[in-house]
């Protein structure tokens, strides 16, 4: 039987804040020229009336100056140098999805150019995150002389030494924020950096990696051969969870139009056993479907399986390591919700406490990130996991909005061995003797950031509307906002007394229901997987918040409500 979090810890999750937008100025609805609706939601997303029609087509969007990126100059000159001298080119990448793209775009860019590559992704539970001077000496072993790192590096000082004693050229690329002192190499490109003069910050690693790219072929005459990369850049920075916002967003809208027709054996396959449409992928089915089938081998196996995906031309390799992957991330979801259970227990006699932290030597490795994710989401609170090991202890943290991660950690610096990550998600490296100071620090800091504050999450409503407005036009005009994702989420609606006329359980689930809505003689078909209710639980007359999707049904599109959160309506 599936258990809801309520059922394995007694804790009752943490009600949402509604928190209502107001509408958008009757100046902004006349400059933009959409029904009030629609400029409702740019207005929420902050879109000035500048810049509407570059954010409803990326493709207006101009281009900006690409060596305005730190050291992007500095890299493109060793770089030609390389290919020039005929040089063998290492490239270092995470083992993430964006990692894992990052390293198939720098790879493939430099292949159509002549060069040879040799790509290296690190093991997760024998090396860890970011860059290692065990693998940069393989690179060099292998004849590499210049070594281009993805989504990694920047926090890797003392590795970066290394390699200069390697006699090995290094160039970083990377989106993670830098220390106070960078680290030793040829170049440096990060839009995160002080003296960046780049006007867009918000890149992945993949989008990093694009970008020096596309300075390596400005002139060239096959500079438009690298769109065929952008389905690579729309699923690392999708599955990497950064705003898609600016050119982000542009990214991932031209790359989803390549992802929908890609000619990539691998990636047709994995659609395929995703249960995916071509031609009606969308970013949510990056978030949810293909990013974490990519990650799984690298959370429980070896990354390198999914850079093959990525890379094979053959057909018969392609629907082999998709199936594997498959197999792996079904895998992955039974181990995640089996160690959930054990740190839910654990964390929840720190329910008083300001930070959770679980550690213990049975939380595997790969899977203690989702579990944090999902501890801090169920007790809005920054979670940490750890697994123990004898000497080094690896974990991985996810936050709320009220508390900078990455900070926490920069703080704590002194007991670990290393560290990086963003705000909202980090990992780390520290000894078995200093978890527990590691704790207290953490702890101590949290109280002090948090102290005062209502830790609760707050659920952001775009409109308050009835569900009559949004049938049709209404419901089409609004998806001229996608690709929905981090800073553009999707729209979110409220509608207040709309009455409960069926109401099911999904699958024999008891917490996932199916219901059927009315108001004022409309009727919409909806799903609550969220707030974790039984049939039984759900009011007859209700308060709903939800998002409105289209789902295929006996050959037609027909309108659902994915509900967000419930409350018994006091409207009769």
């Amino acid at each position: 039987m599936n258990r809801s979090p309520s059922d394995i810890t007694g804790h009752v999750p943490l009600r949402a804040r509604w928190s209502i937008k107001g509408p958008a100025p009757r100046e902004y609805i006349d400059a933009v020229n959409y029904p009030p609706l629609v400029a409702r939601l740019l207005y929420n997303r902050g879109i000035a009336i500048g810049q509407v029609q570059s954010f409803i087509d990326p493709d207006l969007q101009r281009e900006e100056d690409l060596f305005g990126l730190p050291d992007a100059a500095t890299a493109v000159q060793r770089i030609n140098q390389a290919l020039l001298r005929g040089e063998t080119i290492g490239v270092f990448g995470d083992f993430d999805v964006d990692g894992v793209t990052a390293t198939v775009v720098i790879r493939e860019a430099l292949t159509w150019l002549g060069a040879k590559t040799i790509p290296y992704i690190p093991n997760r539970f024998t090396q860890g995150h970011g860059l290692h001077a065990s693998g940069v000496g393989w690179l060099r072993d292998h004849g590499a002389t210049l070594v281009i790192t993805c989504d990694c590096g920047i926090s890797d000082l003392a590795e970066a030494d290394k390699a200069a004693s390697l006699g090995v050229d290094l160039i970083v690329t990377d989106h993670h924020v830098p220390l106070a002192r960078l680290p030793k190499a040829v170049a440096v490109v990060n839009a995160k950096r002080s003296d960046n003069r780049y006007p867009y910050t918000e890149f992945a690693g993949v989008g990093i990696a694009y970008k020096l790219m596309q300075a390596l072929y400005h002139g060239r005459r096959d500079y438009s051969r690298l769109e065929a990369l952008l389905e690579l850049v729309a699923l690392g920075s999708v599955a990497d969870m950064v705003a898609l916002t600016g050119e982000n967003r542009r990214f991932v809208q031209k790359g989803l139009r390549v992802l929908n027709g890609t000619g990539r054996p691998g990636l047709r396959a994995l659609i395929r056993i995703s249960g995916l449409t071509p031609g009606s992928i969308t970013s949510a089915d990056i978030a949810w479907a293909l990013g974490p089938r990519i990650n799984s081998s690298g959370r429980i196996d070896d990354a390198a399986m999914s850079l093959r995906l990525l890379e094979t031309t053959s057909l018969e390799e392609g629907e082999r390591l998709a199936a594997e992957l498959d197999a792996i991330n079904s895998q992955r979801q039974q181990l995640t919700a089996e160690v959930y259970e054990r740190v839910a227990a654990e964390v929840a006699v720190q329910a008083g406490r300001p930070l959770l932290f679980a550690a213990d030597e049975s939380y595997p490795e790969g899977v203690i990130g989702l579990v944090a994710g999902k501890v801090s989401k169920e007790y809005y609170r920054p979670a940490f996991v750890i697994t123990i090991d004898d000497d080094l202890c690896r974990g991985s943290s996810r936050s709320i909005p009220e508390f900078d991660l990455a900070r926490a950690l920069e703080q704590c610096s002194d007991l670990l061995v290393s560290f990086g990550g963003h705000p909202m998600a980090a990992g780390f490296a520290v000894t078995r003797e200093n978890l527990p100071v590691l704790e207290e620090c953490l702890v101590k800091l949290a109280s002090r950031e948090l102290d005062g504050l209502e830790l609760r999450p707050r659920l952001d409503i775009d409109a308050e509307v009835q569900l009559k407005t949004l049938g049709g036009k209404s419901y089409q005009l609004t998806r001229l906002l996608e690709p929905f994702g981090q800073e553009n989420p999707e729209p979110v609606f409220l509608s207040r007394g709309v009455e409960v006329i069926e109401c099911r359980s999904i699958r024999n689930h008891e917490k996932w229901t199916s219901l059927r809505l009315r108001q004022g003689g409309v009727v919409c078909d909806a799903v609550d997987f969220r707030t974790l209710r039984g049939p039984d639980d759900i009011p007859r007359l209700i308060d709903v918040v939800y998002n409105l999707r289209l789902r295929r049904w006996s050959g037609e599109d027909v309108l659902q409500a994915h509900i967000l959160d419930l409350v018994p309506s006091t409207i009769h």
